[in-house]
């Protein structure tokens, strides 16, 4: 029996997931995976991005290679990396960025493209900009991909999270409620404080929050389940996630 949120009234659970998708298709060229496999790196582009400049690539040379890896994914259909035995996008997409690397596609084959093309929307200053702002430790360029990866996932969490929200009318609840996701008992506001903003009682407010953080790990789980081939690794994955956010 599958449950549903009672802001939204949509169902939880694991049916056909983009990557899924992907793998189940019987011929490379499906459109239905391509087009799977096209929202997948539209969302999952800025920790390749990311992992390249970590590996010492200058901006206009991890664009490039960005977009030749999702040229050749998307473009090209090239899913032949992909391992069904392994089936997580995030080590798919690892392995895909470090083989084009190993075959020095960035000196011999990278197309110069210039803007004339686009495979994902790459904002180059945004990702200078938050490509910036990553720590200074000597945080390896797998660990930093995966945890741009982890980031991401909870961003998209977040975002239809204040999506359902805005859609209910709940906006303000939203704004004086998020700072209670995380659980944590140094919270720089108290329910008692949140309750007056909002005109509800101590009490309320704490149900409320409660209830935003259920959603909240619902949708993540969702998130995460995109990105996996099966129920089965579901858990594991998430429980990877947990372990790179906690490092």
């Amino acid at each position: 029996m599958s449950h549903q949120d009672s802001t939204t009234g949509g169902p939880v659970g694991f049916q056909t997931t983009h990557w899924s998708l992907v793998l189940a298709a019987s011929q490379p060229d499906s459109p239905q995976a391509q087009a799977a496999l096209s929202q997948l790196c539209h969302a999952y582009w800025y920790p390749v991005y990311a992992f390249l400049r970590r590996r010492g690539h200058k901006p206009d040379e991890a664009k490039d290679l960005t977009q030749e890896l999702f040229y050749r994914l998307i473009e090209r259909r090239s899913l032949e990396v992909a391992d069904r035995e392994k089936g997580r996008f995030r080590s798919f997409l690892l392995a895909c960025v470090q083989n084009l690397l190993a075959k020095q596609w960035e000196k011999e084959h990278t197309l110069k493209r210039g803007g004339q093309y686009s495979f994902v929307p790459l904002d180059e200053a945004w990702a200078e900009s938050r490509y910036s702002a990553e720590p200074a430790d000597p945080m390896s360029p797998e660990k930093l991909f995966e945890r741009r990866w982890a980031l991401t996932l909870l961003d998209q969490a977040m975002e239809q999270l204040q999506h359902e929200y805005a859609n209910a009318g709940k906006s303000a609840q939203f704004e004086a409620l998020q700072v209670f996701l995380s659980g944590a008992k140094d919270s720089p506001a108290s329910y008692a404080e949140v309750g007056t903003q909002l005109n509800v009682g101590e009490n309320a407010a704490r149900q409320a929050a409660y209830r935003m953080r259920g959603r909240f790990g619902e949708l993540l789980r969702m998130q995460v389940a995109q990105t996996v081939a099966s129920p089965a690794e579901l858990d594991a994955e998430l429980a990877h996630l947990r372990q790179v956010l906690s490092g």
